[in-house]
């Protein structure tokens, strides 16, 4: 955990701005209805730019938001200054039992030493009834295939090397990435984004079948779950109220 809230704050994850916001905002809205979100206490667990939870303030939820680094929640707090912004660790939240309505936690657990034990503590403080919904790293998909083979040039190469990379890497990764997300970003932006997906300290990827397991060890009912083809599947449990 040193070792990735030193990498998240030398270089923050990658801001979207209102376009990221207002993307979230849709993605979420099948698991998280507008009805459902409003006036309720909702945990942004692994809050990073901080977009996640204004959108999630600007659909009427009360936020909590939570994140490894000083750098994502001075973010949040800009973002969304209603919120409820505390520094610490997923893996032992500062939250009472069954304390929140809702939990969310976006790109987050699969960056933590024990992802199950990180979806321990999300069970722990949201309350029955309650949904949860993470998105987690998914095996046997482009992205795992990427993380993967580059595996060796994370033992060879520091993440600091792309301070040093010249300008004509830059242009053409620019180019690259813009065909990807629709958008050229600046240098700090590239940088953040390379960071992350490539050089970040942790990742780890997990099946559907791994995911149902951990459901049923916490008592958690898998309600709806959407496959993102690239490299993700994004999962909502629902709270029972046995969870351990």
């Amino acid at each position: 955990m040193d070792r990735t809230r030193a990498h998240y704050e030398r270089f923050p994850f990658v801001q979207g701005g209102g376009r990221r916001v207002r993307h979230w905002q849709r993605r979420l809205r099948p698991f998280l209805p507008d009805a459902v979100v409003r006036g309720a206490v909702v945990l942004d667990a692994g809050c990073g730019s901080g977009e996640i939870a204004c959108g999630l303030a600007d659909r009427g939820a009360r936020v909590v938001a939570v994140d490894l680094t000083s750098a994502a929640t001075r973010r949040t707090r800009a973002a969304s200054p209603a919120a409820v912004i505390c520094q610490a660790d997923v893996l032992r939240l500062p939250l009472p039992d069954r304390s929140v309505d809702h939990t969310v936690s976006i790109g987050v657990l699969h960056h933590t030493p024990d992802c199950f034990a990180g979806l321990c503590e999300l069970a722990r403080v949201t309350r029955p009834g309650g949904s949860i919904v993470v998105l987690l790293y998914a095996r046997l998909t482009p992205y795992h295939t990427l993380y993967s083979m580059t595996a060796p040039l994370r033992r060879r190469v520091p993440v600091t090397a792309l301070d040093r990379a010249p300008g004509w890497w830059w242009r053409v990764v620019r180019l690259v990435v813009a065909a990807q997300v629709g958008r050229r970003l600046g240098d700090d932006q590239l940088k953040a984004l390379i960071a992350d997906q490539v050089f970040t300290p942790v990742a780890t990827f997990h099946p559907a079948r791994e995911i149902s397991r951990w459901a049923d060890a916490l008592g958690l009912v898998v309600y709806r779950r959407k496959k993102l083809f690239l490299h993700a599947n994004l999962v909502e449990f629902r709270c029972t109220g046995t969870a351990r």
